[in-house]
């Protein structure tokens, strides 16, 4: 087993140094050192990897055939090529393969997700909505990179919100908000401005306050979520201060035409005239 692992490493050290053909050697003794149907799967779709590194399309396909047909009760089979699809620019083959893989395969997770963010990356997000719903709708999940149900909840509304259904996204993540620990969720951002979408800037407040304690992160988009927020609530000074901090990170400001709205009171008050590079973005 330490000698399969000496090769392993050695493979990827070889890989990595773009010496593909000693690679594709290394990984093809490694396949004698094991019989774990996911770890042969995995080295023949680096030497497939390698291959097609090499410039050898034709051998490359028809070793992910290969691992099709040798795996065929395996879904993994499945996910290295459609990877190896998508990285080619073949969605429509990869959305063939993802899609028969999902009815083979009903609890297996990662199927969905590379579907659904292919589905997303190719603008069919009402398609990757529907993929992610399949998704939640088994009894049954294997867990995929780490992934669960509340991190499909929280994919599923910000879909909804790229799409400008804040009702829809706002229950989504509030779903997955409550099967996570209250530190660990990892979209109060987002949570905050479907608060503002739909008229309840204290809950937009909260969130976004959640989101500072818990992440720390602040950068110009936050301070202006924060500024939104605090206007909305008549607390102008706080939110003339966090614009000021937003435009000092690159001595410009660049809003939406919708923020308008928000900060009328300070478009009233004069104080956008006293920045001097302010740009009033189209949506």
């Amino acid at each position: 087993m330490n000698y399969f692992f000496t090769l392993i490493r050695e493979a990827k050290e070889r890989e990595e140094e773009k010496e593909f053909t000693k690679a594709f050697n290394l990984y093809t003794q490694s396949e004698q050192h094991t019989k774990n149907q996911a770890s042969l799967i995995k080295i023949k779709a680096k030497k497939a990897w390698c291959l097609h590194s090499v410039g050898n399309p034709k051998e490359t396909d028809s070793l992910f055939q290969e691992i099709l047909a040798s795996f065929p009760k395996s879904p993994l089979s499945t996910v290295v090529y459609s990877k190896y699809l998508i990285k080619t620019k073949r969605y429509k083959a990869a959305k063939n393969l993802l899609a028969k893989g999902i009815e083979e395969f009903p609890t297996y997770l990662e199927n969905y997700l590379i579907l659904a963010s292919l589905l997303k990356d190719t603008e069919r997000s009402e398609e990757a909505i529907e993929i992610l719903k399949l998704a939640l709708s088994q009894e049954e999940l294997t867990r995929a990179r780490g992934i669960d149900r509340k991190d499909i909840w929280a994919e599923l509304g910000s879909l909804y919100f790229s799409r400008g259904d804040f009702n829809s996204s706002l229950a989504c993540l509030k779903k997955s908000q409550k099967m996570s620990k209250e530190e660990d969720f990892l979209h109060y951002d987002v949570l905050s401005l479907c608060y503002l979408e739909l008229e309840d800037p204290d809950n937009a407040l909260k969130s976004i306050h959640l989101f500072l304690e818990y992440r720390g992160e602040i950068d110009p988009d936050i301070l202006l979520i924060l500024a939104r927020a605090q206007c909305r609530l008549g607390l102008i000074d706080e939110a003339a201060q966090n614009l000021i901090q937003a435009y000092s990170y690159e001595d410009s400001l660049s809003l939406k035409a919708h923020d308008f709205i928000d900060f009328a009171p300070l478009l009233r008050n004069g104080f956008f005239t006293t920045l001097e590079n302010i740009e009033w973005e189209d949506e």
